[in-house]
């Protein structure tokens, strides 16, 4: 399924940033904020948005589907 795949890429690529993030974060004194939990629950919740997003932007101001213009 396209979305699913979308999700997926986009999941990793919010991933990829978050562990990038954590590196740079290695000296931070408090090391119970919980950074693996809300790096996870983030990475979907954008993965999530960005595919509502990509299927929103199909319609016109109409409510018509662009891909049927095809």
């Amino acid at each position: 399924m396209l979305t699913r795949h979308k999700a997926d890429e986009i999941n990793m690529s919010v991933h990829i940033a978050m562990s990038n993030l954590r590196d740079s974060m290695k000296k931070v004194p408090d090391k119970g904020l919980g950074l693996n939990t809300a790096h996870t629950r983030f990475a979907s919740s954008v993965a999530v948005l960005s595919v509502l997003l990509d299927e929103a932007a199909r319609f016109t101001p109409e409510g018509d589907d662009l891909f049927d213009l095809l």
